[in-house]
């Protein structure tokens, strides 16, 4: 038995699993989509990769040191650290995001009505995907109630300690926003190494179509992938409504340090190279039309 809430394929969270969510800050959900999703949205995201399906909003972003210019386009996708925005350029994608069974779930954990404002693929390339530092993914964003965000991480391939997937520390949410050491490249911006409990951590092993659901404030990390094996996985952050964008002034109320210096990731260091800067879409907010007819 998981020391976790791991609730079955086809199964919807009961009181018991609902309790450890909330108590531990995650769960895990298997077999969310089913086979067939799943094999069309890796085909989707290779397409976007290599321009075979045209890219309209999709964001691409390389790993450190990558030259894109250089790659063939059937070479891009094993180069590529994270997609961002495409929903609306892959139906595959979007019924992803819009999955009945993860909606079930998301109903009884976290109650009706939400909207879809992030979607994320997190790629970890073999052998050179790196790490995604201790973080809390409300560090990221300036809102209101960072409660009112959930966090839903699904593997499209195995995702094992092996290649990179996710490790969690229970419980951590309950701690509240916590201050972080910010970076030139948000991407490494992590929690002060002195309020990480490591020694407390759990891998979450997925298999494909499984999801890890989770509080954006509990304190998470994926190693990096010195392995052979391909570790895609999308990601999407709904939030309740009810929730507001706000300012830098109010978000660092929450993140701030002992000296009451702003201790978020949404701002860089100065000086920040040019299209380097960091920004987040405030303005999406997709409806939740969730569906269950794919293949």
């Amino acid at each position: 038995m998981s020391s976790y809430a791991d609730v079955p394929a086809g199964a919807v969270p009961e009181a018991d699993a609902i309790a450890r969510y909330r108590r531990d800050g995650f769960l895990v959900l298997r077999g969310v989509l089913g086979p067939k999703l799943v094999r069309d949205c890796i085909e989707a995201i290779g397409g976007l990769a290599s321009g075979r399906i045209p890219r309209t909003e999709t964001e691409i972003g390389f790993e450190p040191g990558v030259d894109a210019a250089g790659l063939a386009p059937d070479q891009r996708q094993d180069h590529i650290r994270k997609f961002a925005y495409y929903v609306g350029d892959a139906p595959a994608l979007m019924a992803a995001a819009m999955a009945k069974p993860l909606h079930d779930a998301l109903d009884r954990l976290v109650g009706t009505g939400r909207v879809l404002f992030q979607d994320m693929a997190l790629i970890k390339p073999p052998r050179i995907g790196g790490q995604k530092d201790w973080h809390q993914d409300a560090a990221y964003f300036r809102v209101s109630d960072a409660r009112l965000i959930v966090g839903s991480w699904i593997a499209l391939d195995p995702a094992s300690r092996e290649n990179g997937c996710m490790e969690v520390i229970p419980g951590s949410h309950l701690l509240g926003p916590t201050a972080h050491v910010a970076k030139l490249d948000p991407n490494q911006c992590h929690i002060r190494r002195d309020l990480i409990r490591a020694d407390r951590k759990v891998a979450i092993e997925l298999a494909p179509g499984d999801a890890l659901i989770f509080s954006s404030l509990i304190h998470h990390y994926t190693a990096p992938n010195t392995s052979g094996l391909r570790r895609r996985a999308l990601q999407f952050h709904f939030n309740q409504l009810g929730m507001d964008w706000t300012t830098l002034e109010d978000h660092r109320r929450d993140f701030h340090d002992e000296r009451g210096e702003y201790a978020g990731c949404t701002v860089q260091p100065a000086p920040v190279p040019p299209g380097q800067e960091f920004r987040y879409r405030s303005d999406r907010a997709i409806p939740i039309v969730p569906r269950a007819d794919w293949g």
